[in-house]
């Protein structure tokens, strides 16, 4: 009968009786201890919020344990669950980024002069010029109103080399002044600019970019360039990712650029200094103390391990090692019964007649009902799976993972296959065992 069953009807009987009815037929019964241990080990199955995911541990575990407390109303301390898969969505910050980001225009440069030597002359700064100097001048003159403690980044064309590219210095505003700070900047995988056959490959007719050599307004670039590197890089690696140079007309031509990056099928925009949710399919592992369940870990993934014969065979040796007074009578070398272990039918044989009749070593099985007998062989399993044989498959276990093994079991509870949760614990230096079993 049902655990929880049996207890209602208990207090039932209690309500509807009249104390000397109970106390002369149902002397034992505040000798009755009804527990309820439970190892869940399974999917989630409450409420998440309106994005679909969690974005902090605190409302996943309400929401767990939410799930739990109406699975498992009368669950007792020492019960466990490992809860899967939990949608986590965490927040992946972009590269580091300035309160403000300005490029120079042509204006900007003519302001700071045209003559021989500065930077109006060509529009652009080289060696012979002091590029911070001009830059804090031009702050001074134009972001006087951004408080202390913020930042900028102006980018500016830099010649050196027969070459013109852009360039990037950022500032604080102190109070003493502008201070040059360093911030991370993103560097693509690769750059390229635009060819005139590459313009004419799109399209020369009226309004498309080989008409003229250039985009404007009415062309969607992105559209244009992704599949354009689609086909120049036919090749990419998904993750790559590549900044593109291209002529712009609007009243004038000027020099664009547009950063994408390959998917692994296409190439799609990307903004390397943008935050993006990142969500991964977690484990929660969850313990109860009597009143309350409680989030012990979230776990990054599962690892599956599929028992085979090597795995039962660990056990076995284990077993004729340490105790050999449990080793089959008729394989010895392939089959014991301390953990029930065969590795001649690749099996965990619980038959309790068997183990009754023939392996009740000392006699401790005497007077126990099968659901105890059913009780030790989990738990010496769930020993033995986490000292024995996760040991040697892991010389490097993975504390962000739930190994999650699968085994075939005989008799006892019920032949098929089964599946126990288990953890790697950094400061222990163990596997802990969370969850099950549960039968697959």
């Amino acid at each position: 009968m049902n655990k929880n069953i049996f207890a209602s009807l208990l207090i039932a009987l209690l309500v509807l009786s009249g104390c000397d009815y109970n106390d002369k037929y149902f002397k034992e019964l505040d000798d009755i201890q009804i527990t309820d241990v439970v190892h869940y080990d399974g999917l989630f199955t409450g409420e998440y919020p309106d994005e679909g995911y969690f974005t902090d541990r605190e409302s996943l575990e309400k929401a767990v344990v939410a799930m739990l407390d109406g699975m498992f109303p009368y669950a007792d301390a020492g019960s466990t669950a490992n809860v899967s898969p939990v949608l986590y969505g965490e927040v992946i910050h972009g590269f580091e980024t300035t309160d403000v980001k300005y490029e120079l225009t042509d204006d900007d440069y003519d302001a700071m002069g045209e003559e021989s030597g500065q930077p109006g002359k060509y529009n652009n700064f080289d060696a012979t010029m002091d590029v911070d100097a001009y830059l804090t001048e031009f702050l001074n003159d134009n972001y006087s109103a951004l408080e202390v403690g913020q930042t900028i980044s102006i980018t500016y064309k830099y010649y050196a080399n027969s070459t013109t590219t852009n360039q990037t210095n950022s500032y604080e505003r102190t109070s003493a002044g502008w201070e040059r700070i360093e911030v991370s900047v993103y560097t693509p995988t690769m750059t390229y600019t635009l060819e005139t056959e590459d313009y004419q490959s799109m399209g020369t007719a009226s309004g498309e970019p080989g008409r003229y050599n250039n985009f404007d307004s009415n062309m969607d670039v992105d559209h244009y360039l992704t599949v354009f590197l689609k086909q120049k890089f036919p090749y990419a690696i998904e993750g790559s990712t590549c900044e593109v140079t291209y002529v712009y007309y609007s009243g004038g031509t000027s020099d664009r650029s547009s950063l994408y990056k390959y998917n692994g099928s296409s190439w799609e925009v990307y903004d390397p200094y943008e935050d993006t949710i990142e969500i991964t399919e977690r484990d929660a592992v969850m313990a109860f103390d009597g009143s309350n369940w409680s989030l012990v870990r979230l776990m990054g993934g599962t690892e599956a391990v599929l028992f085979t014969t090597a795995e039962y065979q660990l056990l076995v040796d284990w077993v004729i090692a340490n105790e050999p007074e449990y080793v089959s009578t008729v394989r010895p070398e392939q089959e014991e019964y301390y953990f029930g272990a065969s590795s001649n039918y690749d099996n965990i044989n619980n038959a309790y007649s068997t183990w009754k009749n023939y392996y009740n070593v000392g006699g401790y099985m005497d007077g126990l009902t099968n659901d105890e007998i059913s009780d030790i062989m989990e738990e010496r399993l769930a020993w033995g799976i986490a000292n024995v044989v996760l040991p040697v498959l892991y010389s490097e276990p993975n504390p962000e993972l739930t190994y999650t093994v699968q085994y075939v079991l005989y008799g006892g509870r019920g032949s098929g296959d089964y599946r126990m949760s288990f953890i790697y614990n950094e400061e222990t230096e163990a596997f802990e065992f969370v969850g099950g079993p549960v039968k697959l």
